[in-house]
């Protein structure tokens, strides 16, 4: 159960800092091969936010994805967003 409720966009803006891009610059088609620095490190980081933040407790190969739209749309199948 998550501890607090978290919209899509305040997740994102999580993910921007984790990924060190300026704020609303993060798209749904970005990859590891268009953000540099994107290291198995900050796959490390996005899944620890994933559990801390949005309290989703999965396996690390439940949330395999190769875009930042499709990381978006998983978390979206498990219910992990606030509709607020």
């Amino acid at each position: 159960m998550r501890q607090e409720e978290m919209t899509k966009a305040a997740f994102k803006k999580i993910l921007e800092e984790i990924l060190d891009v300026p704020p609303g610059s993060l798209t749904d088609s970005d990859t590891r091969e268009t953000i540099a620095g994107w290291s198995s490190l900050t796959d490390v980081q996005i899944l620890t936010a994933i559990w801390s933040d949005l309290g989703v407790e999965a396996e690390a190969e439940d949330f395999e994805f190769e875009t930042v739209g499709e990381l978006m749309s998983k978390l979206e199948e498990n219910q992990a967003f606030s509709a607020y």
